[in-house]
């Protein structure tokens, strides 16, 4: 018992940061993986990927250093050009609790079958997911950058 105890006791740690990891640590680690590729911008562009900020004239690896890998990837094809654009998404959870009236069978003494109502809480939690950002590519190059305004 001892043994599963030290798990345990370790583990939880370990699952309690990985539940705190922050958007400056994953970007962080994704510039560790690929350092070779983001040693080779100029320091400006460093300072911005760094800082988890995206320009135009940006490829596509800056992009994915600075804001990581797109939830979703659209091809856009108009009498101009093609275009690939890249939207990233968020999760907004509603809860919600209900209380219900549920009934329970039991058993009495003298052996017949009985129901009661109960009062229990019921979650009903929902989540939607929404676009936060998008951003657009024309020959590997970012030519427009569309973000949610947060303010509204």
């Amino acid at each position: 018992m001892s043994i599963l105890l030290r798990v345990i006791a370790n583990l939880l740690p370990v699952l309690f940061l990985t539940g705190c990891i922050s958007a400056q640590s994953l970007r962080d680690e994704r510039i560790a993986a690929d350092q070779a590729l983001f040693d080779s911008y100029p320091a400006e562009i460093q300072a911005q990927v760094r800082q988890g900020q995206i320009d135009i004239g940006f490829s596509k690896e800056m992009v994915r250093l600075s804001w990581g890998v797109p939830d979703q990837v659209f091809r856009r094809t108009t009498r101009a050009k093609q275009s690939v654009i890249w939207s990233y998404t968020q999760l907004r959870r509603y809860p919600h609790l209900d209380r219900m009236s549920v009934p329970v069978y039991y058993i009495d003494s003298s052996g017949r079958q009985q129901f009661s109502y109960h009062s229990v809480w019921v979650n009903r939690d929902t989540q939607e997911q929404f676009t936060v950002a998008r951003v657009e590519f024309v020959q590997g190059r970012v030519t427009a950058i569309e973000q949610l305004n947060s303010n509204q």
